[in-house]
């Protein structure tokens, strides 16, 4: 049996998590993503923004001055989470340096990917502390599209969806409009 350091329970030799708290038992494991219990704490919010994207997507990262902007063109699939603490390797969207360990984001938590022309979705890689789109814990490995104004949230770290570029609607002049 295992004991884990974080709560003392008792686990099976083959365990990886403590059965009990989720904390990582293999000590090789420092670094990895910690489960944390409380990232289910929004209530859904309806947005209703436009979902073609036509000039660049914005991700803003809440709270910090700081935006990765990826222009339309370049987006096929990319992956959003934190740099690996032993190979060096990182995800396109590495989000290491906005405490993304300490606010329970994966190395690879999710990806965005064009579904169609013009068209993204955002795909949580069965992350442990999940995904949310505008309060919504998404279904690991089920995309749903992104939308301009929606907040998609890793663990415990916000990104404000930005689409760059939009065309205005257009709207009728008054001498457009038809007679009464």
């Amino acid at each position: 049996m295992i004991k884990c350091d974080n709560c003392g329970h008792e686990n099976p030799d083959d365990a990886k998590l403590c059965y009990r708290c989720q904390a990582f038992l293999d000590p090789d494991k420092v670094g990895m993503t910690e489960f944390m219990d409380d990232t289910d704490y929004e209530e859904p919010e309806p947005r209703w923004g436009v979902a073609r994207l036509t000039g660049s997507l914005i991700l803003d990262v809440e709270d910090i001055d700081k935006r990765f902007v990826i222009p339309a063109s370049d987006i096929n699939e990319f992956i959003l989470g934190r740099q690996d603490p032993h190979s060096g390797e990182a995800p396109q969207i590495d989000l290491t340096a906005y405490g993304a360990l300490d606010k329970g984001v994966s190395r690879q938590h999710a990806f965005i990917k064009r579904v169609e022309r013009g068209v993204l979705a955002v795909i949580d890689n069965a992350s442990p502390n999940g995904t949310y789109l505008n309060g919504q814990r998404l279904v690991p490995q089920q995309p749903r599209i992104l939308r301009d104004g929606d907040v998609i949230r890793l663990g415990h770290l916000s990104l404000n969806v930005i689409f760059e570029g939009l065309v205005a609607p257009i709207e009728a002049s008054d001498s457009q409009q038809p007679n009464e």
